[in-house]
């Protein structure tokens, strides 16, 4: 019985879906099936009912479940009880939205706690970060979330574009605009088709890239028009571009920091960049 067996079962059992479960630890289905496979054989014992592609927790797997979730627990709190190789406290951040913030947080905090260094990190599982920001539509509804602020939802367009001289535009008016869309901002991206398809309209995407910085060269350079977050992308360059609110509807976004085990003591580092976190979006980014 292996270490990893036990966490593919338990994100299986949590989901009771393995493409999800596929989905949060970044590792193929079939792995987890087999990892699963490998339990029963082991434990001599079905831990799922199986109907299809569906599975079903049953009472086997619930208490399997009961045993492995402390020890899954206690693994992943050993790195918060050392530090690093050099004798200094890290702080493991996903940002999945207000990259272009990073750095003058990371600046800004640096004179507060020097001490303290950071793995950046886009993408992995919740078990490998310590906190990670990212953005909802909605109010996100978990203990670990906190709320960092509250941003308008923006139409970036070129200065050139005749859009550029109004202040406020229908959703309508941009049926036949070329959208540049930002591909690695799921939620944004599902935000703005939620809004076009709830005005019975479509959305023209005629770009896609994953890089911030790219879609506003390309609207700079007239290629199209894109959707823009007020506060969080407030660092980039705003050159040779117009803004305008978005009225019928309008957009806004939450920007949340979320710990994703509440259970586990936070280290004095993480509580220290925690509050400063509040305190940057509060007095800061203004």
């Amino acid at each position: 019985m292996e270490l990893y067996q036990l966490r593919y079962f338990y994100y299986a059992a949590e989901y009771e879906n393995l493409s999800e479960a596929s989905r949060q630890l970044m590792v193929a289905q079939s792995s987890i099936s087999k990892a699963i496979a490998g339990l029963e054989a082991e434990l001599h014992t079905q831990l799922f009912t199986r109907s299809g592609k569906k599975i079903t927790l049953n009472s086997n797997g619930a208490l399997l479940r009961s045993r492995v979730a402390p020890i899954l627990s206690a693994v992943d709190a050993l790195p918060s009880c050392f530090q690093n190789s050099e004798g200094l406290p890290t702080i493991r951040l996903r940002v999945l939205c207000a990259s272009a913030l990073i750095p003058d947080i990371l600046a800004r905090f640096r004179d507060i706690a020097p001490e303290v260094r950071f793995q950046l990190l886009q993408s992995g599982s919740k078990e490998d970060v310590d906190l990670t920001i990212l953005a909802s539509p909605n109010e996100l509804v978990d203990y670990g979330a906190t709320l960092l602020t509250r941003e308008e939802i923006l139409l970036a367009v070129p200065s050139s574009s005749p859009l550029s001289l109004y202040r406020e535009v229908r959703l309508e008016q941009l049926e036949q605009e070329p959208m540049i869309m930002l591909s690695g901002d799921r939620l944004l991206r599902d935000q703005v088709e939620h809004m076009f398809r709830a005005m019975g309209r479509k959305l023209n995407v005629s770009f896609e890239s994953d890089n911030p910085f790219l879609v506003r060269m390309l609207v700079q350079h007239g290629l199209g028009i894109t959707l823009w977050p007020s506060r969080t992308w407030s660092a980039y360059s705003t050159e040779n571009l117009s803004f305008l609110s978005l009225v019928e509807p309008q957009a806004y976004r939450n920007v949340y920091m979320v710990t994703h085990h509440p259970d586990r003591e936070l280290s004095p580092a993480l509580v220290q960049f925690m509050n400063y976190l509040k305190r940057y979006f509060k007095t800061v980014l203004t």
